[in-house]
Formats: structure tokens, C-alpha cells, sequence
């Protein structure tokens, strides 16, 4: 009797509540895309917003342009996803931010070359244009790491003659707006928090300048114990700027590399500086080729705090604990330059 009645059961017809406790208890949005798929009420009593903060995922971007299938592996499930996604076709990814990525496609069809670039989101298929451009094919993408309305959101760095120019522009805008600098000695230039920094490349001081004034703002000295020829990357950890440098061994493994980790201390007023740091509390940092983000470890489930993911210039996954310096290896299926990615089902709005 009891078999026939839950075979009877309308399980379509679950308390909107209990769906939406079973939903934010998803921790993969391949699981949550699956539950909203069984019928049309359990789709409308659960939002896209109620999916959970999801680990990020590990882009394979090997290909340039791309074909219209992507591949991704989930970290936490050991799985491998191919994403069919149309409008990638063709394309160059040139960075990821909050699911989803900055792309461009050159349009030769005219007498002058443009560069068409698009933010692109793979599992929504959502597109959200961007000016046209004629930068050269070097141009970067410098930051910001968190495209925000009203704000910056694709920043490129490049030369030009004897000197280096910047674009940028915001969602919504029509064109780049530009400014350009002495390019003599500087190695690296990123974005961040409507700042945009150089450094330099034999004396390690950063020349930072506010992009709302086109003004310097300040010069932070050297950080402590900077090396020339040493990997850094600069993270917005979340109201925290923090640049991380990575000094490798010429070792196939990588196994000999250590990190060190230092924080923008604007406390000083007219004397903003780099301090060293060994515990970011309860932030993990993710950094790959391209850029880097920071997660809060107890939003997520499976990061560890005060930790470094890094996909390194050897193509392996490694997870770095800050205080300690101990390394672990994460499997990675992809061999070829892949990417942190942060699944992500919501659509920006321009």
C-alpha cells in the first residue's frame, strides 16, 4: 500500500519552501540547472538567484578562435563539462569575470580593420556588446576583475609609438575613452578599484593614477623583497588590494616556488605603501595567466581560507597556503594554458 501511494505521489506539487531549501542546498549549478528542469513548477518556484555560490570551474582555453563547444572541469565533482555555446564561435577569450567572458572578434570585412568585443556568457548565452575598436592585436585586458555597472569594466593596456596608451570603457558606453604615458621601464600595468597602476620594472615602484582625474595619485615604493623576473599578480580581494609574486625555479614541477603576499596600505595618508602579509583571514585568492579574484572561503563549499588556487605557467593546479607555504596539487584534466572560470546563471544588465 505504502509502494502505490509514493508511486501516486504528485511530487510536482512540493511547498514552494521546500523547494527552495532543497535548491540552495545544490553546492554544483550542473545539479541546480537539473532540479529547475523536472517540471514547470518546480522551474518558477526556484529562481536563478538561489543557486548557490559555486567553486570555480578550470576553462580549458586551448584554440584560438574557439569552436562553439567549450570544455570545463568541475574541481569539486571530477567532472568534465562540455558547454554548447553558439556564440563563442570564432572568437578569442581574452579574460573571465563573474561568469562571464571578455571576447573579441576582428571584422575585416570593412576597409578599416575594427576589433569587435562582447562580454559572453557560455551558460546563458547571454551577450552584452561592446564598443568597437581599432587597438592593435597586442593590446591587453588589464581589469577590472569585477565588471560593475556604472564603473570600468574592460580596461586594455598596449603600446603605441614611444609611448604606452590605455583604453577604457563602461557598460552602456559607446566608445573608449584613452590616455597615454611614458612606457620606458614599465612591465606590468592592472586595474583596479578606478586605479591603474604600473610598475616598474627595475626598481619595483608602482606609479598609481586615478582614472576619473587622468592625475598621478601616488608612488608606492618597492615591495619587500621584489625581484626582477619574478611572477606577480594583482588581486581586488574583495576591499583588500593585494598583489601576489611568485618566484619560480626552473623546474618542470614548479615544486620550488614560493609566494609572498603583500597588501596597499593606504592608512599612511600621504604615504600609501605595499606591506607584507601571511594571513588574509578568511579569503581564498584564485590567479591564472590572465588575472585574479578573491572568494570568501565560507561561501563556498570546498575553499579553504587563507589560500592561493593557482593555475601556473606549467599548467598545473596547485592550492598554496599562504601561512605556511605548503603546496598541494588539484587534478586538472586540460594541458594547454587553462582558466578559472565562476559558473554564474545570472545576467548582467547593461
Amino acid at each position: 500500500m505504502e509502494a502505490n501511494n509514493a508511486a501516486e505521489r504528485d511530487w510536482s506539487s512540493l511547498a514552494p519552501e521546500l523547494l527552495d531549501l532543497i535548491a540552495k542546498k545544490l553546492t554544483e549549478v550542473s545539479d541546480f540547472v537539473r532540479f529547475r528542469a523536472v517540471c514547470t513548477a518546480w522551474r518558477f518556484s526556484t529562481p536563478i538567484t538561489n543557486c548557490s555560490p559555486q567553486f570555480p570551474w578550470i576553462l580549458d582555453k586551448r584554440g584560438h578562435p574557439y569552436e562553439p563547444h567549450m570544455l570545463f572541469y568541475s574541481i569539486t565533482c571530477s567532472k568534465t563539462y562540455t558547454i554548447h555555446a553558439p556564440k563563442f564561435s570564432g572568437r578569442r577569450l581574452l579574460g573571465t569575470s563573474q561568469g562571464y567572458m571578455l571576447t573579441d572578434l576582428w571584422d575585416r570585412s570593412s576597409s578599416q580593420t575594427t576589433r569587435q568585443l562582447c562580454l559572453l556568457n557560455p551558460l546563458n548565452n547571454h551577450e552584452i556588446p561592446l564598443p568597437a575598436s581599432e587597438f592593435c592585436l597586442d593590446a591587453y585586458w588589464i581589469g577590472p576583475q569585477q565588471f560593475q555597472i556604472g564603473e570600468y569594466v574592460v580596461c586594455f593596456a598596449y603600446a603605441g609609438g614611444d609611448c604606452h596608451r590605455s583604453a577604457f570603457c563602461c557598460l552602456g558606453q559607446d566608445k573608449w575613452c584613452e590616455f597615454e604615458s611614458d612606457d620606458d621601464g614599465f612591465i606590468q600595468c592592472f586595474h583596479i578599484k578606478g586605479m591603474f597602476f604600473r610598475v616598474e620594472e627595475d626598481t619595483g615602484v608602482t606609479e598609481v593614477t586615478d582614472l576619473t582625474t587622468g592625475t598621478l595619485a601616488f608612488v608606492l615604493p618597492p615591495f619587500e623583497d621584489y625581484m626582477v623576473g619574478a611572477n606577480y599578480y594583482a588581486v581586488d580581494a574583495l576591499g583588500d588590494i593585494l598583489i601576489v609574486f611568485q618566484h619560480f625555479e626552473s623546474s618542470d614541477d614548479s615544486s620550488d616556488d614560493w609566494f609572498h603576499v603583500h597588501r596597499l596600505d593606504l592608512s599612511g595618508g600621504s604615504s600609501p605603501r605595499w606591506v607584507k602579509v601571511n594571513n588574509i583571514g578568511n579569503k581564498a585568492l584564485f590567479i591564472d595567466l590572465d588575472s585574479g579574484f578573491a572568494l570568501e572561503a565560507n561561501d563556498f563549499s570546498g575553499v579553504r581560507a587563507n589560500c592561493i588556487y593557482l593555475i601556473s605557467t606549467y599548467c598545473l593546479v596547485k592550492r598554496i597556503d599562504i601561512e605556511t607555504g605548503e603546496q598541494e596539487l588539484l587534478h586538472c584534466p586540460f594541458e594547454e594554458a587553462p582558466r578559472w572560470f565562476v559558473p554564474n546563471l545570472e545576467q548582467l544588465q547593461a
